[in-house]
């Protein structure tokens, strides 16, 4: 090829220099003693909470703005399990412990690293809180009871493992379910199994620095403004589909249609609707069962929290699927040999 033009080499880049966040912190009112509450169910019919992540100045906030998350300006939703807000006692201890509220296989997070975890269960996009850790879809095991009713007919008998090995013809491993329902007859015999597996948001960006930030000081940090710093964490569904989605369908749910199994995929519902659009059976034709769920904002008591609040369940078929999520949309391949260098005489 002919070089039309040589360029100067590019100065060696600069490292990232990191800004100091700024902290919007509300007047101090006087506090009441505190005293233990009862510990009181989250009601689905609560107030909402609104949290955002809209890039604009903060303004010095109000009581009732810190109260009810309309200013942060930070990718954190939930930290160790809690909304990054919460200061109650008993998501202080969480936090100082590194627990894991949502029955992961050890009472600690091990989310990335198991001695030095990122607990962050789930970041905040467009106003929402994204699942960005697959134990957090665990929460009370509502994943499993969902899944066992399209497994399984009304009152049969199952029980679940997690993190199930699965091979191939030849002893390769295809990879660990997430979660596997098995059901039971009277007497105790397996007479049928399916499996979860659970898809998560992949994160474009850096989570770690504003979480190792915000945990220095949770109380004051909660309202920080992480806004202006460089690689500002943000979902990445694209990358999620590609590389984790499409894969485990097409291997591990191909074992398990072949088997005449069916499959859950547990699913952030704003991930799902990236996805292609997808043929939907009735319930009784499908091999997969897409649960979609949300975080839904709720007041517990006089603190913040998400709960996991199933949206919606999408059947379709495996084949139809799978041809639907690699299908590709190819551009003029005279477009393509526009760039390919022809020789010169």
């Amino acid at each position: 090829p002919t070089v039309s033009q040589v360029q100067q080499p590019a100065a060696p880049p600069q490292p990232l220099t990191y800004l100091t966040p700024t902290i919007a912190t509300p007047a101090a009112p006087a506090e009441p003693a505190y005293s233990e509450p009862a510990e009181q169910s989250i009601s689905s019919s609560a107030s909402p909470l609104s949290s955002g992540t809209q890039r604009y100045p903060v303004q010095p906030p109000t009581s009732k703005t810190f109260e009810n998350m309309t200013t942060l300006h930070h990718p954190l939703g939930e930290v160790f399990g809690f909304a990054a807000t919460d200061q109650s006692p008993k998501a202080q201890r969480y936090r100082s412990h590194r627990h894991c509220p949502f029955n992961n296989k050890s009472p600690n997070c091990t989310n990335s690293h198991t001695e030095n975890p990122l607990g962050v269960c789930s970041i905040l996009h467009n106003n929402k809180a994204i699942i960005t850790c697959p134990i957090r879809f665990r929460e009370d095991w509502l994943i499993t009871d969902d899944a066992a009713s399209f497994f399984f007919e009304p009152g049969v008998r199952w029980s679940s493992l997690t993190d199930v090995r699965l091979a191939d013809a030849n002893g390769t491993s295809a990879g660990n379910m997430d979660v596997m329902l098995v059901a039971y007859d009277k007497e105790g015999k397996i007479i049928d199994f399916g499996a979860i597996q659970i898809q998560t948001a992949h994160i474009d960006g850096n989570v770690r620095e504003p979480f190792e930030f915000y945990m220095k000081d949770p109380k004051t940090n909660a309202m920080m403004d992480w806004t202006r710093q460089p690689n500002y964490p943000e979902p990445d569904f694209l990358s999620a589909m590609r590389t984790s989605v499409v894969p485990e369908l097409l291997y591990k749910g191909g074992i398990l249609h072949s088997w005449n199994k069916k499959m859950a995929i547990a699913i952030n519902k704003s991930m799902f609707e990236t996805l292609p659009p997808l043929t939907r059976v009735k319930k009784d034709e499908a091999d997969i069962a897409w649960l979609l769920y949300e975080l839904e904002a709720v007041n517990d008591g006089e603190k913040e929290a998400y709960q996991l609040k199933k949206s919606e369940v999408v059947y379709t078929a495996f084949q139809p699927t799978l041809l639907a999520l690699t299908a590709i949309a190819p551009g003029n391949v005279n477009d393509f040999m526009k760039f390919i260098p022809e020789l010169g005489a």
